[in-house]
């Protein structure tokens, strides 16, 4: 089965932060080959400029607005080059203009990707706001969000007010941070890259945070982990990730169903992809691993529990599961 490279969009309104938060994604990379495409409204590449030489690939869609174009031609051809296997890239980073409507961006990805960009794989929708800027009515992009980053809580008094606000409306977390420090393994895990380490001289980045012991000053989020040692039932196990766990942003895991070798299951905001296990990820019921914000680890025990397999049912239809089976779904377009 090919190889996909997940796509995240980063949304929000100029000045919201997504520059600081997509150099932050490229600085703290660990070993992730992240392509960026940045969406500058205007002539001069501003944006462009200020990731140039941090991504592993950099490319600017100049003088104009992603969602304002017609089709998804131009935007596809860039996902197909940064996305295809000779390019060896982990995760795209598409950072859209401030006049972006992020609807429409998301529909221009899919259509992409239903097109010649074979190789990517709808990641997530981000959308930043600024804590400054943010007080009053929330944003209604907020509503189509699989993760809202609340930035610069450091310059507001008080952010409990709106961190309520943003929560009562998106549909998945909402991630306070500071200056943009969004944990990178939210989005995607470091690779095992194959072979020995390559030499070389240690990046300026690399150097100060050995200097100053700070290997992760961004906002990590929580996770919880739940392992059961019986089969989950199909069609349980994928209404209990449809419904979107409270505060969980991403999942990741390996799933045993009655009479099935295991699966590898991974969500990221509303995206559910199945494949088959390796053979060194064999389980005999479930090993998942949750990570977001605000998360009741009670709960989410409970839930998983609920998805117990009756072993008197016999074997069930795996197609609740095998409907995600490299595929996407976005409910909120």
């Amino acid at each position: 089965m090919p190889r996909r490279v997940p796509v995240v969009l980063v949304a929000g309104h100029l000045g919201a932060g997504k520059s600081t938060l997509v150099n932050h994604l490229l600085r703290r990379a660990d070993g992730v080959r992240i392509g960026v495409v940045v969406n500058d409204f205007g002539a001069i590449g501003i944006d462009a400029m200020l990731v140039a030489g941090q991504a592993s690939a950099v490319t600017s869609l100049a003088d104009g607005c992603l969602c304002c174009t017609t089709d998804a031609n131009g935007l596809a051809a860039l996902l197909t080059e940064l996305t295809a296997p000779a390019a060896r890239l982990d995760l795209v980073v598409v950072e859209a203009s401030g006049l972006a409507e992020p609807r429409e961006l998301v529909r221009l990805l899919l259509d992409a990707i239903a097109g010649e960009a074979r190789h990517a794989a709808y990641g997530v929708l981000v959308v930043v706001v600024d804590a400054v800027e943010g007080a009053g009515e929330p944003d209604p992009s907020v509503r189509l969000a699989d993760l809202v980053v609340l930035n610069q809580v450091d310059r507001v008094d008080d952010p409990a007010p709106l961190l309520a606000a943003l929560r009562a409306v998106a549909p998945g977390p909402v991630l306070p941070v500071v200056r943009g420090a969004v944990d990178p393994a939210l989005l995607v895990d470091p690779p095992a890259r194959r072979g020995p380490p390559r030499s070389g001289q240690l990046s300026f980045d690399v150097l100060l945070r050995e200097v100053a012991g700070d290997e992760h000053p961004h906002a990590t989020g929580e996770s919880v982990t739940v392992e059961r040692d019986t089969p989950l039932d199909p069609a349980r196990f994928a209404a209990f990730l449809e419904a979107g766990p409270t505060g969980v942003f991403r999942s990741k895991g390996v799933v045993r169903f009655p009479g099935a070798a295991p699966f590898v299951v991974q969500t990221v905001g509303t995206a559910i992809r199945v494949r088959p296990a390796p053979r060194s990820a064999d389980v005999a019921g479930a090993r998942l691993v949750f990570l977001g914000a605000g998360l009741d680890a009670a709960a989410l025990h409970a839930a998983v529990d609920a998805c117990a397999a009756d072993p008197a049912a016999g074997e069930p239809s795996l197609l609740p599961v095998l409907r995600y089976e490299e595929s996407d779904r976005v409910d909120a377009v």
